[in-house]
């Protein structure tokens, strides 16, 4: 008996061993990449598949830095080879150093970090299928809640800054939401946290489900979230708001404790509007954003308050 054990113990530990050197032998050959170690965007893998790639804070540019210290064309990356990779300064305001090093034009080895202006570094990498992957989780492990799955509040302050600011420099609409859901402590006196949960993830996934590509939508604390909608003007945010109003309040959440007992929730909206160009401060238009959501709430809930900062 005491061989029979030993013997599956060897069997499975081989078939282990061979399916994941299996998946080594197929995996995809290592890939050049700059990954972002600092700065707005830290935790982006920018991958050099193409022989040319610009860099920059320009939308026309093939990989969009959102740092204001980055020129709207900053740099070029040159691909000769599978590791031969060249940066280039495109002229740039605050430059580009390479170790330290101020350059315009240098060939990077592994390992090499690229300062981008004043705070975005970049690490130059050669990665594998299995070191890609692992960066990208560790990426979105530093940026999505994880109870909901959509953004966190650490990415929503980097956000909200890079993307009110991208607002400012072009001339565009801006509006942030932060919504609550209204009367959430009797929720989980009355069925638990564990069911106060799933009302969480089933409120998150209905609201992201009408958002638009550009707009995102982060956990801002407990039972409160927060929606950056960059383009949107002061009807498109009342109308966004309505829908989701009623998007929340039509759902119905079948408590998964065996009871199949019905949660029927809503929720209060403060939305806050920036006219394009204004020189607004993030904590300004959280502030309004803040103030309105108190203001909804405290007369009825279930409803929007908004305001429009020119």
């Amino acid at each position: 008996m005491s061989q029979d054990r030993h013997d599956d113990r060897e069997k499975t530990v081989q078939i282990s061993w061979s399916t994941v050197a299996e998946q080594m032998r197929q995996t995809t050959p290592p890939k050049a990449c700059l990954i972002i170690i600092s700065g707005i965007d830290m935790g982006s893998i920018i991958p050099l598949d193409q022989p040319k790639i610009t860099l920059g804070r320009d939308p026309e540019c093939d990989f969009v830095l959102r740092d204001d210290g980055v020129s709207r064309i900053h740099a070029e990356v040159i691909r000769h080879g599978p590791e031969s990779v060249i940066i280039r300064d495109m002229g740039s305001t605050n430059g580009i150093s390479v170790g330290g090093q101020r350059i315009k034009e240098a060939i990077l080895n592994k390992g090499d970090k690229v300062l981008l202006g004043p705070r975005t570094i970049l690490k130059y990498e050669i990665q594998d299928q299995f070191e890609e992957t692992y960066q990208k989780h560790v990426y979105e492990s530093s940026t999505r809640d994880g109870l909901t799955g959509v953004y966190n509040r650490r990415y929503f302050n980097q956000k909200i800054i890079s993307d009110l600011s991208f607002a400012r420099r072009h001339k565009i609409w801006f509006t942030l939401m932060i919504f609550d859901l209204d009367h959430f402590r009797k929720i989980n006196d009355a069925f638990g946290h564990r069911i106060g949960d799933q009302v969480l993830i089933n409120v998150a996934g209905s609201v992201l489900s009408i958002l638009k590509t550009e707009d995102h939508l982060a956990r801002y604390g407990g039972e409160e979230f927060a929606i950056i909608a960059p383009g949107t003007n002061d009807e498109g945010s009342l109308a966004l708001a309505q829908r989701v109003l009623k998007r929340v309040e039509s759902g119905a959440i079948i408590a998964a404790d065996g009871s199949d007992k019905i949660i029927k929730v809503t929720v209060s909206i403060g939305a806050t509007t920036v006219t394009p160009g204004s020189a607004v401060e993030p904590a300004t238009v959280i502030s309004a954003a803040e103030g309105n959501l108190s203001e909804a709430k405290h007369s009825g809930r279930n409803r929007v308050v908004g305001s429009l900062i020119k």
